[in-house]
């Protein structure tokens, strides 16, 4: 990649919403972290209008809507929609939801690739990983950057950092993945490679 100009680059910010509070969990439904409530306003809206800050924004927005339960799919691709239309972070944002997703495997079906619906799935954690690093692919991105809908931008020069040793080689070894540091307690820097 190096030398070919721009890197195209794909954010990807899974928001995961759930019943509202008066209906709670039911039985069936997803279990995540902390998944937005319906009736809530979560932190997805402070997250996108952060990028704002970002000095490159040079890259595509999408969110993936993730549902804890099938029949409000619906209603979180709406919730999700607005949420888009009231913010303006300076770049192109993309919904990416259960009726996107029921097109896919649409596609996979006519082209005889049944056998790949279970790996493209908006339900528990690896799917929509797989989902996360899927999308950037189909939209012709050489890179992911994944982010929590409860992260806010600080730093204007994030893209750049997140950006600067992907598709390198150093000291032999190709860079394919770049993943986050977290302090611990004691201060200890450790990394995820």
């Amino acid at each position: 990649m190096e030398g070919d100009g721009p890197m195209k680059v794909t954010m990807i910010i899974p928001s995961y919403w759930s019943r509202a509070r008066k209906v709670g969990w039911k039985e069936g439904d997803a279990i995540y972290d902390h998944p937005t409530p319906l009736d809530g306003k979560g932190t997805l809206l402070r997250a996108v209008q952060s990028i704002e800050k970002l000095e490159d924004k040079d890259f595509q927005l999408v969110i993936l809507a993730v549902a804890t339960a099938e029949d409000i799919e619906t209603q979180v691709e709406k919730k999700i929609a607005n949420i888009i239309k009231s913010s303006n972070p300076g770049v192109e944002v993309l919904l990416f939801g259960h009726s996107h997703l029921k097109q896919i495997h649409e596609l996979l079906i006519s082209e005889g690739k049944k056998e790949y619906i279970d790996l493209l799935q908006l339900r528990g954690y690896s799917d929509i990983r797989n989902l996360c690093m899927f999308i950037p692919h189909i939209l012709g991105s050489e890179a992911a950057v994944l982010i929590d809908d409860d992260e806010v931008f600080e730093d204007p020069g994030f893209m750049s950092k997140a950006k600067e040793f992907v598709g390198r080689s150093i000291g032999g070894i190709n860079i394919n993945a770049v993943v986050g540091y977290y302090l611990q307690p004691e201060k200890k820097v450790e990394t995820n490679i």
